[in-house]
């Protein structure tokens, strides 16, 4: 049997990815009151970021969702401010609200193919919140 040719990965650095997630509150806030509800979508996305280092996927694959799941966050954000009521609902009903569908919310002038990107990250992120 010849010798496999697939190439050893080099494993996701979970600290490093959740240590990434940190100032996106802040990367978020438009003034001082989204901090808080930053910081507490960021404490619902990193259990997700953790489960997909834990499946084994490439890290550039899971990076690829890290991201997503911050243009995700700064879409709830956006929403917070228009709709100031919001703010006083769980981070976690803030997700769940905004991907229900299995689907991200509209990016600002995002491509199709981007925004396709962000759906995938949403249906994941939806299974994983649902399943918990």
């Amino acid at each position: 049997m010849p010798p496999s040719r697939t190439k050893k990965r080099k494993p996701v650095d979970l600290a490093k990815l959740l240590a990434l997630m940190d100032p996106w509150p802040h990367s978020w806030a438009g003034s001082d009151a989204d901090i808080p509800v930053g910081e507490g979508l960021v404490a619902e996305m990193k259990p997700f970021i953790a489960h997909l280092c834990s499946l084994g996927l490439a890290p550039s694959t899971v990076r690829n969702h890290l991201n997503n799941t911050w243009v995700i966050g700064g879409e709830i954000i956006r929403d917070v401010v228009e709709q100031p009521k919001r703010r006083k609902l769980p981070p976690r009903k803030l997700i769940l609200d905004a991907i229900e569908l299995g689907e991200a919310p509209l990016v600002y002038r995002a491509a199709e193919e981007e925004q396709r990107g962000f759906d995938a990250t949403a249906r994941r992120l939806l299974r994983f919140l649902t399943s918990r």
